[in-house]
């Protein structure tokens, strides 16, 4: 998942009960196999202390494009699928390209 990401900035409340998805997400994010597939991935998180600031999710992908994802409206897994879809989409045009 990682592969084709430059930069993910989670930012949440741990206490809050919508934040759930944006915890599920990191999880993923920082699993062995997609540290190795891109080390070089900038991971920023940022806790609050306040259960009603939003949580939020901004994804950098390597052609420039910037998802913006609020982690209260989606579930982890959907998360996920959403931005998975757009990395085998930029994974595709490379090797279309022959990178």
């Amino acid at each position: 998942m990682l592969k084709q990401i430059t930069g993910v900035r989670v930012a949440f409340c741990p206490f809050s009960n919508t934040s759930t998805s944006s915890k599920v997400f990191l999880n993923r994010v920082f699993s062995k196999k997609n540290q190795a597939a891109n080390p070089m991935c900038q991971i920023d998180v940022v806790t609050t202390a306040f259960a009603k600031d939003p949580s939020s999710i901004a994804v950098t992908f390597k052609d420039g494009k910037k998802m913006q994802i609020n982690g209260a409206d989606m579930n982890g897994d959907d998360i996920i699928t959403q931005v998975e879809k757009y990395s085998k989409k930029l994974s595709q045009k490379e090797d279309l390209q022959g990178q």
